[in-house]
């Protein structure tokens, strides 16, 4: 599991040596701990995860460089790179970790791995290390789907909501305007191969990402700020580059900013749930393309994947990403969003079509 994950007698860590070592180990273990280990589970360590668990890249400056299993140049993708290893490896059969900022979905679809964030509510974070209240959810990643529901199930504190699977709906124009040629060109090959059922959806495009993107760059940068602001600023603490450039991008907002943008973050989510209806579930790339080469990742691919995983935690909607192709040898996920509460529609549609 990801070092964000409180286990009793160890410092709940957030990536960041200094921030161990002025914290004092865990009286408990984290509520989703504790029932995974009463459910026969078997503890067998934590991971690494990157600086701050903002990050996206798999790197942190203070510990060892970490390479992907998969595509040994591709990179790992943040924050639980190292849960993420471990599951890749076969050493772990599950891992989970805080998904603020894509920390599970991001390492499982670069690793080709199965990784779910709960709606909200459905999961207990309690003992989870907080990054952004808001966005915070226990995310799990396997490399079997069967696996990774029935451990999801065993978490939920409330019952998913019981709607029968309707249909996909296929968000056509984001990976047209996402991928690159040849990504784009690997998955209409698989698309078409595959007996997919779906309904298009053209309307959802980068304008939606674009608005997700900046509604959860505020409300983030005002969080932040309010639960770790005072230290970062008292011990100025070294930093990935990648990471001390997007704290640097969002932390300063104002308090009227922060309460207009909780406004705007309503009406995103009502608009988004409208473009698919209960028993739907909406398909989308999880990243913009396969993994990028580990040394050299483009500002345009980092933004987008920060607008890609921005949809799901603005509207507070569940998230599944499936290993469904790889281009060139290297791991791409797709993902499938459900409404608020329908989280088991995500794993009856993977199940019918994606495996």
């Amino acid at each position: 599991m990801s070092d964000s994950v409180g286990i009793r007698g160890m410092v709940t860590g957030i990536g960041i040596p200094e921030w161990s070592d002025g914290n004092e180990p865990a009286r408990l273990d984290a509520s989703v701990v504790s029932v995974l280990m009463h459910s026969g589970c078997r503890l067998i360590g934590k991971a690494q995860m990157d600086d701050f668990g903002i990050s996206i890249s798999g790197e942190n400056p203070f510990l060892a460089r970490l390479k992907n299993p998969i595509s040994p140049n591709a990179r790992l993708g943040g924050s639980s790179s190292g849960a993420a290893v471990a599951v890749a490896k076969g050493a772990a059969t599950i891992a989970i970790g805080n998904d603020c900022c894509g920390g599970v979905l991001i390492p499982a679809s670069y690793c080709n791995l199965f990784g779910y964030r709960p709606s909200q509510g459905m999961v207990d974070l309690r003992g989870v290390a907080s990054l952004s209240p808001s966005f915070d959810a226990v995310g799990f990643m396997s490399r079997k789907l069967p696996i990774l529901q029935q451990i999801a199930e065993k978490c939920w504190t409330k019952p998913a909501k019981a709607v029968r699977f309707k249909t996909i709906k296929y968000a056509s124009t984001l990976f047209r305007e996402l991928l690159p040629i040849q990504a784009m060109l690997e998955w209409e090959v698989v698309f078409n191969d595959s007996k997919i059922r779906f309904e298009d959806v053209p309307s959802v495009g980068k304008l939606a990402l674009t608005q997700a993107h900046n509604i959860h760059a505020v409300i983030l940068g005002r969080e932040i700020d309010l639960q770790y602001g005072q230290w970062f600023d008292v011990h100025n603490p070294k930093l990935s580059d990648e990471t001390a450039q997007f704290l640097s991008r969002i932390r300063g907002n104002s308090f009227k900013e922060f309460v207009e943008t909780k406004k705007k973050r309503e009406f995103f989510s009502d608009s988004i749930q409208g473009f698919f209806s209960s028993g739907e579930v909406l398909m989308i790339p999880t990243s913009p393309g396969e993994a990028p080469d580990d040394m050299f990742a483009d500002d345009t691919f980092l933004l987008n994947q920060r607008r890609l995983y921005a949809i799901a935690e603005v509207a507070g909607l569940a998230q599944l990403t499936v290993p469904f192709l790889t281009v060139d040898g290297t791991p791409m996920g797709i993902s499938l969003l459900a409404h608020p509460g329908e989280d088991r529609l995500l794993f009856d549609a993977a199940g019918r079509f994606f495996i």
